[in-house]
């Protein structure tokens, strides 16, 4: 019996994950790869492959399918959900006729409320935590570029199931994907956010560059009471950060280049929809929920909802 995953969303995270999987599958008796997705992308794959230039070299992947109908690939064991976070509820919604009771839905999204969004839709469903850490993007429809230094894909749950845990990490393995199962999985996840939602935040608000928020005195100060409030939502949540994850993110923001921007902040300047939700409101709810003030992480929420309505 085959092993049937399917890949949903081939932007840069699902496309480069998908693409190594499919590489190395391609007319594999034990595992089947499937790609959802959709537009002009879905036709040049369908076509031509899915065209991907890796920092270990250029490769085109070809799946067992590529499709934007779920009901075509029939039920998965494993989904890996690899779409922007704004629109999961849909998303789910949309793949439901590949999703049966033993299928395990590993997200690899931006935030941590996705995974609970899931959950919610899908009580009877394995939902597991996945945590990336890649530079991967979109450089035409089907094409797809990484630029990693070293990229990761982390997953876990901890009450999955073992054997199923221990299967996909196997699957990884065998494609030579640098994809590693985390027992302490939601303490990346929560390291992760840390970074994203306050540089995320600050550099959507202020439209500055990550060296425009960090050697600006003003910028810096609101980007330091960020971490401090954060911080703050996570313990009264229960959260064990890693240790001085403030300096810890303020050094990982110094080792990129000063002129970078985020994803956010350039789905603001182009007027597309963006993950403010997941991304800024999702940690203000969860301040208010807990009688945790968090007064700059506001500022700037209410600043970007306005921003986004222009």
């Amino acid at each position: 019996m085959k092993t049937k995953i399917a890949i949903v969303g081939t932007g840069g995270v699902g496309g480069f994950l998908g693409g190594l999987l499919a590489r190395h599958y391609e007319g594999s008796s034990e595992v089947e790869i499937h790609f959802i997705s959709r537009g002009e992308a879905l036709a040049n794959i369908r076509r031509d492959g899915l065209r991907v230039d890796a920092q270990q070299g250029a490769f085109t992947a070809r799946p067992t399918t590529a499709t934007d109908s779920a009901a075509e690939i029939g039920t998965m064991d494993y989904v890996l959900y690899c779409t922007k976070a704004y629109d999961v509820e849909g998303g789910i919604a949309g793949i439901r006729p590949c999703i049966g009771p033993r299928t395990v839905i590993l997200p690899f999204l931006n935030g941590v409320d996705s995974a609970e969004k899931i959950k919610r839709m899908l009580p009877d469903n394995e939902v597991w935590d996945g945590c990336v850490y890649v530079v991967a993007y979109i450089v035409g429809p089907g094409h797809i570029v990484e630029r990693t230094n070293g990229y990761r894909y982390l997953f876990g749950s901890p009450s999955g199931s073992p054997d199923r845990l221990e299967e996909l990490q196997r699957i990884f393995a065998e494609a030579d994907i640098r994809a590693r199962l985390e027992a302490d999985i939601v303490r990346r996840v929560w390291d992760k956010f840390a970074f994203i939602s306050t540089v995320a935040t600050a550099t959507s608000y202020t439209d500055e560059t990550y060296g425009g928020v960090l050697n600006d005195a003003r910028n810096r100060a609101d980007f330091t009471a960020l971490l401090d409030e954060f911080q703050a939502v996570a313990q009264a949540r229960g959260i064990a950060l890693s240790e001085d994850i403030a300096s810890r993110v303020v050094a990982q923001m110094e080792r990129i280049p000063a002129d970078t921007t985020t994803s956010m902040q350039r789905d603001f300047r182009a007027g597309r929809s963006t993950e403010v939700e997941s991304l800024t409101g999702y940690v203000v709810r969860e301040g208010r929920r807990l009688g945790v003030p968090t007064p700059v992480y506001d500022l700037m929420y209410r600043g970007l909802l306005e921003r986004g309505k222009k």
